[in-house]
């Protein structure tokens, strides 16, 4: 026993570290990306890069077109008139889920191509592309409610849980991108921050609940990031993030999705693969993300009222969308 005492603190000290060693090779594979794409880098784990305004009126257009295809309604209203109709039909979209999520259905997938094309032209455009080899398709496009249904604040995995998306199985070397379209992102935000460094490399696991992690405590508080439409956050999955919502009235509108990097062989081996999470790996090579509404389709089989049948009879709520087919153009 007194053997084992004696060696405890030299063990201690070697999981310290290689916790710390972790936390530093972690940030300066974050800091070449941010290099490359940011235009505002003020904290450890979050950079930004504000879009040109060319680049995210388009981005703007073909999420307002993708959103009145969800709505059938053929002539794309105001802004207001858009988020009013949103409000009007929340009980009623077939494809809104309880985690946020407007997601794509047979009808609406050619809208959709273009939502997809849009956000894949601007990121293009960022400088990064060497560094990128894997991202999330299809993206997200994410309408969260000011006014919320409190069983979705009892959801195991809800965004309003302070987290990080590798506790849902996420990749743990994966960056997450946010970028605001539309609605009161002032009051229906979100709050990021930083754990202990030394509590990284341990933290970077599945979890059955958000609520697993509740003790984690975040040390920094990114108080000054306060999320802007046009502008582009990347947040390492080392950080953590919560929906936060200071008014019940209203919507925020944002497009969200991860990416995976090259060249981090070494920081991906630090951290065992991750299984049994609610998330399943939804990147596909960078190369074949950029030809979606280029050179292919993708292709969403479900309907709306298939969709509604399927919600009617189920109350399990995904986290993402799945089930497609990549069709070729020519």
């Amino acid at each position: 026993m007194a053997k084992l005492l004696t060696q405890s603190p030299l063990h201690k000290q070697s999981e310290y570290q290689q916790a710390i060693l972790y936390s530093e090779l972690g940030d300066r594979l974050f800091n070449e990306l941010a290099d490359k794409m940011a235009t505002k880098h003020q904290y450890r784990l979050l950079f930004e890069h504000k879009l040109k305004p060319e680049l995210f009126q388009q981005i703007q257009f073909a999420a307002a077109n993708y959103i009145c295809a969800c709505l059938n309604s053929p002539i794309i209203p105001s802004q207001a008139e858009m988020l009013q109709k949103l409000l009007e039909a929340r009980n009623s979209l077939a494809n809104y889920t309880g985690t946020g999520l407007l997601m794509p259905k047979r009808e609406h997938t050619l809208a959709f191509n273009l939502f997809q094309k849009s956000i894949a032209e601007a990121f293009y455009r960022l400088g990064a592309n060497d560094l990128i080899d894997a991202v999330d398709l299809p993206v997200n496009l994410r309408m969260v409610y000011g006014k919320t249904n409190p069983e979705n604040l009892r959801l195991p995995f809800t965004s309003c849980k302070r987290h990080s998306d590798v506790w849902a199985g996420v990749p743990a070397d994966a960056t997450v991108v946010v970028l605001p379209l539309f609605g009161d992102i002032e009051n229906i935000t979100i709050e990021a921050g930083e754990m202990p460094r030394e509590m990284e490399l341990s933290a970077m696991r599945v979890m059955s609940d958000f609520d697993e992690g509740k003790d984690i405590p975040m040390v920094v508080s990114y108080t000054q990031a306060q999320l802007q439409h046009g502008t582009m956050y990347f947040n390492d999955a080392r950080g953590l993030h919560q929906t936060v919502r200071r008014k019940s009235e209203g919507v925020r509108i944002s497009v969200d999705f991860r990416f995976r990097r090259k060249f981090n062989a070494e920081y991906r081996a630090m951290v065992p693969p991750n299984t049994g999470g609610i998330e399943q790996d939804m990147s596909v090579p960078y190369e074949d993300w950029l030809k979606i509404g280029n050179e292919r389709l993708i292709v969403f089989d479900e309907s709306v009222e298939e969709a509604r049948a399927k919600n009617n009879a189920s109350g399990a709520v995904p986290l993402y969308t799945r089930g497609y087919r990549l069709v070729d153009i020519f």
